[in-house]
């Protein structure tokens, strides 16, 4: 007995490229296994007329069928993962390609006007709260998770969910020291735990702490008592989309300038 397809999965299908006879002639397929395409028209209700146009589309455009060298051709739907795999990499390759035509011809247009962009920019106040902030963003990290420090107490309490990142997977782990943090024992004791786990390197003059997950998906940078000793502690972000990306780069340009450390 066939399963009925909901109607939430042909508006799914529609949704993501389909068209009607598209959706009928697939669904078909799933339902009631190979077919001509006589056999097709009449199980979907797609006129004759229409369904070797279509066929011909499904198979060879948007590769969701398959068709068999035999007399009469019969079609196999493609499983729907194996489909959904193919039309995902074609919708990428096109929005790529259409986004650059965008890109190259508007932005020279845009830039050539002194438009103002609103950004929101957000301020986190107290110790604890900019503590915590950095714990929720190493607690998402899919990939990669970049750490300018200058305040050790701080690495210390990240310590045991920054190994918990690397047990699921996050393994691109960079840590960012001052050169003076070398010559002090208890840090030292610190880089040792971190040596365990990740990249360490050293330069001079940083400035603040921060951190940068997944290669610029996210970022969040603390400037402290050091800097501003009568507001205490507080972060900084912004909604802006170039945000996190730029702490990316200005990390991997610190990172590149820095010497890779030696603990021991």
């Amino acid at each position: 007995m066939s399963r009925e397809i909901p109607e939430s999965v042909k508006e799914s299908l529609k949704q993501i490229g389909l068209t009607d006879y598209e959706i009928s002639i697939y669904l078909t397929l799933i339902s009631k296994g190979p077919m001509d395409a006589r056999e097709l028209s009449e199980a979907s209700g797609v006129p004759y007329s229409r369904i070797y146009n279509i066929l011909t589309q499904l198979e060879k455009e948007k590769q969701w069928i398959v068709k068999e060298d035999s007399r009469p051709s019969r079609y196999f739907a493609k499983s729907p993962d194996e489909a959904l795999v193919i039309a995902k990499k074609q919708y990428n390759d096109m929005f790529d390609s259409h986004s650059n035509n965008i890109i190259h011809a508007l932005s020279p247009i845009y830039q050539s006007h002194d438009t103002p962009i609103k950004i929101s920019l957000y301020v986190h106040r107290g110790r604890d709260v900019c503590l915590n902030k950095v714990l929720a963003l190493i607690n998402i990290a899919k990939t990669a998770i970049y750490l300018t420090a200058t305040d050790f107490e701080f690495l210390d309490i990240y310590f045991s969910d920054i190994e918990k990142a690397r047990a699921r997977g996050c393994t691109d782990l960079r840590l960012l020291v001052e050169e003076t943090s070398l010559n002090v024992d208890k840090k030292k004791e610190i880089l040792l735990k971190y040596d365990k786990l990740c990249e360490i390197r050293y330069r001079d003059q940083i400035f603040g702490e921060s951190i940068v997950i997944d290669e610029g998906e996210d970022a969040f940078i603390i400037l402290s008592q050091k800097f501003f000793q009568r507001m205490s502690y507080f972060g900084i972000l912004a909604d802006y989309i170039a945000f996190a990306p730029a702490a990316n780069y200005y990390f991997s340009y610190l990172w590149r300038t820095a010497a890779p450390i030696e603990i021991g």
